[in-house]
């Protein structure tokens, strides 16, 4: 059984393990790029007020005295009224208003203001002294000192003041800014340790739901390769993995059907031929053999006749054994008598024979047409090109559970290079004209590996094939 669960694709699996990380992540980056751009803003607006309220600082109360002064005595140093410079000082206060949050600096501001405003309508009212000529000297010095210095006096405190009102606030910006980067990094570490775990999960995960089903598919590709055609289920929640594996289960059903049916075709094709094989009959055998009985008959010699007709229907007989393709090595032996005896009456002056098998391995099952392929290999490719009287033996013996079946021949033989040659066409299957492939074919598709012929040959001397096949004979699975 497949396990039940929702199954994704290998791209969406992927997918959401990256989104798993990268949401958390750009998220907490987020917001610190955030806390980092209010911070930021925070300590850009309080050095700006800094920086404006110490230049502010600096310069306005010596400004303010020193022309003043200038207007009480009437001095030609002055080249006009410094009520500008107040008026700047508002605007400026105005500006800092606008960037200022922290209350004591806003009361700060408040408070410059309303002194700023005091000391523009005091600078006029010493210009009206001065102008009436009303006021003495030291009337004008000491409405100076009591009136204007003393406002810049207080202009310059409380400048001084908004400027450690804002320092303590950029301080403290400062100290939460470091509290809070701690704080997040710490945040960002824990949350990193916890990507990093799940990450490393997921890949774990990921990997194993990819290694696993890749094995389980591998070794199934390899027992197909094998020629095992029973596979192991391979258990995914991949769809990718799920096809290839369904995939690979097909093939393989139709590798094992495609080599059911080719070995159908074989295992029929061979019996097709051992039948065509059967019922073949050289035409020229055939036709030698009644022409010596016609020869026979004419020559008065009426029994030789008669013994040679007997003889062929001994072999037709034979040949057709009732449709059966297995039977007794006796009626084998029969078969291959009846050829020899007719082949003896037209080549009596080359040719002799004996069958040496005995009684006992006459009932033992062989494919028929085993032995007498054999015996006319002998005698045509043998005997008949040596040009000189030799003889053809066919014996059998025991080897364990197999019967050895021997035909030699003290023909013309062959040389070792023509020998393997010969060989080499019966093991591969190639017709090379000397009948003996189609035996070794009908004893390899009855008894399967291990069995069937094997020469030997000296050029000339003769030729020996022995036949290996079992006692008990088997269709090869």
């Amino acid at each position: 059984m497949r396990r039940r669960g929702k199954k994704q694709r290998l791209e969406i699996k992927l997918r959401h393990m990256l989104l798993s990380i990268l949401i958390p992540i750009t998220i907490l980056f987020l917001i610190l790029l955030m806390l980092f751009g209010k911070y930021a803003n925070d300590y850009n607006r309080l050095s700006q007020n800094l920086a404006i309220s110490s230049e502010f600082n600096l310069t306005f109360k010596d400004k303010i005295d020193l022309e003043m002064y200038y207007v009480a005595v009437g001095s030609s140093y002055q080249d006009e009224f410094p009520v500008g410079y107040v008026e700047d000082a508002l605007d400026t206060v105005a500006k800092l208003k606008t960037g200022t949050s922290n209350e004591e600096s806003k009361k700060s501001l408040e408070h410059l203001e309303n002194y700023l405003n005091n000391l523009k309508k005091r600078m006029y009212e010493l210009v009206e002294m001065k102008e009436d000529g009303s006021a003495t000297y030291d009337e004008l010095m000491n409405f100076l000192e009591g009136n204007i210095r003393t406002i810049t006096r207080l202009v310059t405190e409380e400048v001084q003041t908004y400027i450690y009102s804002e320092s303590m606030n950029l301080t403290e910006v400062e100290a939460g800014l470091m509290q809070n980067v701690r704080l997040l990094l710490f945040i960002m570490g824990l949350l990193l340790c916890f990507a990093v775990g799940v990450l490393l999960y997921r890949a774990f995960k990921f990997s194993a739901s990819v290694t696993e089903p890749v094995t389980g598919i591998l070794m199934n590709v390899r027992k197909v390769g094998k020629g095992d055609f029973n596979l192991y289920p391979v258990h995914t929640d991949n769809l990718e993995m799920e096809e290839m594996d369904a995939g690979i289960h097909r093939m393989a059903k139709k590798i094992e059907n495609l080599l059911e049916n080719v070995k159908k075709e074989q295992d029929q094709k061979h019996l097709t031929e051992l039948q065509l094989l059967q019922a073949q009959v050289s035409p020229h055998f055939l036709y030698n053999t009644l022409d010596t009985i016609v020869w026979l008959i004419e020559g008065g010699q009426q029994e030789e006749a008669l013994d040679m007709i007997d003889n062929l229907s001994v072999f037709f007989r034979t040949s057709l054994s009732k449709g059966n393709d297995i039977i007794p090595l006796s009626e084998e032996i029969k078969h291959t008598l009846s050829y020899l005896e007719i082949q003896q009456s037209r080549y009596k002056d080359i040719m002799e024979f004996e069958i040496r098998i005995p009684e006992s391995f006459h009932s033992i099952m062989v494919p028929k047409l085993t032995l007498q392929p054999l015996a006319e290999n002998a005698l045509y490719h043998g005997l008949k090109n040596k040009r000189e009287k030799g003889k053809i033996l066919i014996e059998g013996f025991e080897n364990g559970e197999d019967l050895i079946l021997r035909v030699t021949d003290t023909g013309q033989g062959m040389s070792p290079e023509r020998l393997k040659e010969v060989q080499e066409s019966i093991d591969t299957g190639k017709r090379d004209g000397f009948g003996l492939t189609a035996v070794q074919e009908r004893i390899a598709l009855y008894y399967g590996e291990g069995y069937g012929m094997k020469l030997s040959s000296e050029e000339g001397v003769g030729t020996v094939i022995e036949l290996r096949l079992a006692k008990k004979i088997q269709l090869k699975s």
